[in-house]
Protein backbone atom coordinates (compact mmCIF):
# COMPACT_ATOMS: atom_id res chain seq x y z
CA UNK A 1 0.00 0.00 0.00
CA UNK A 2 1.65 3.11 -0.84
CA UNK A 3 -0.08 6.62 0.06
CA UNK A 4 0.31 8.07 -3.17
CA UNK A 5 -0.10 5.76 -5.44
CA UNK A 6 -4.44 5.29 -6.46
CA UNK A 7 -5.29 1.91 -6.15
CA UNK A 8 -6.91 0.12 -9.10
CA UNK A 9 -10.86 0.00 -9.51
CA UNK A 10 -11.17 2.71 -6.74
CA UNK A 11 -11.17 6.55 -6.38
CA UNK A 12 -8.52 8.46 -7.66
CA UNK A 13 -8.34 10.05 -4.62
CA UNK A 14 -8.72 7.44 -2.08
CA UNK A 15 -6.14 6.02 0.08
CA UNK A 16 -5.30 2.95 2.23
CA UNK A 17 -2.70 2.92 4.71
CA UNK A 18 -1.63 -0.15 7.33
CA UNK A 19 -1.92 1.71 10.86
CA UNK A 20 1.98 1.63 11.83
CA UNK A 21 0.87 -0.45 15.55
CA UNK A 22 -0.73 -3.37 13.29
CA UNK A 23 2.60 -3.64 11.05
CA UNK A 24 4.59 -5.14 13.74
CA UNK A 25 2.56 -6.79 15.82
CA UNK A 26 2.68 -10.26 15.30
CA UNK A 27 -0.29 -11.09 17.32
CA UNK A 28 -2.40 -9.35 15.15
CA UNK A 29 -3.36 -11.92 12.17
CA UNK A 30 -3.01 -10.55 8.48
CA UNK A 31 -7.06 -10.30 8.12
CA UNK A 32 -7.14 -8.62 10.97
CA UNK A 33 -4.74 -5.80 10.47
CA UNK A 34 -6.18 -2.13 10.50
CA UNK A 35 -6.13 -0.06 7.47
CA UNK A 36 -6.62 3.83 7.59
CA UNK A 37 -8.58 4.91 4.62
CA UNK A 38 -8.85 8.86 3.00
CA UNK A 39 -10.15 10.82 1.23
CA UNK A 40 -7.44 13.24 0.72
CA UNK A 41 -9.56 15.39 -0.99
CA UNK A 42 -12.86 15.35 0.93
CA UNK A 43 -10.56 15.00 4.12
CA UNK A 44 -12.98 12.10 5.38
CA UNK A 45 -11.21 9.11 7.31
CA UNK A 46 -12.45 5.47 7.91
CA UNK A 47 -10.34 2.23 9.81
CA UNK A 48 -11.30 -0.80 8.34
CA UNK A 49 -10.08 -4.77 9.18
CA UNK A 50 -8.08 -5.85 6.07
CA UNK A 51 -10.62 -8.13 5.34
CA UNK A 52 -13.30 -5.63 5.75
CA UNK A 53 -12.04 -3.41 3.21
CA UNK A 54 -14.75 -1.29 0.90
CA UNK A 55 -14.61 -1.99 -2.27
CA UNK A 56 -14.45 1.23 -2.91
CA UNK A 57 -15.01 5.26 -1.55
CA UNK A 58 -18.64 4.86 1.02
CA UNK A 59 -19.35 8.35 -0.52
CA UNK A 60 -19.04 7.34 -4.44
CA UNK A 61 -22.47 8.27 -4.90
CA UNK A 62 -22.45 11.58 -3.06
CA UNK A 63 -18.75 13.00 -3.94
CA UNK A 64 -18.63 15.54 -6.48
CA UNK A 65 -14.46 14.34 -7.09
CA UNK A 66 -15.13 11.12 -7.98
CA UNK A 67 -13.08 9.58 -10.27
CA UNK A 68 -12.52 6.23 -11.13
CA UNK A 69 -8.68 5.38 -11.13
CA UNK A 70 -8.02 2.61 -14.03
Amino acid sequence: MDAYTPIKGKCMWWRETMVEEDAHDIMVKPEDKRIHCTCFVEGYQWTHARNELPEDCPNTRKCRYYIRSG
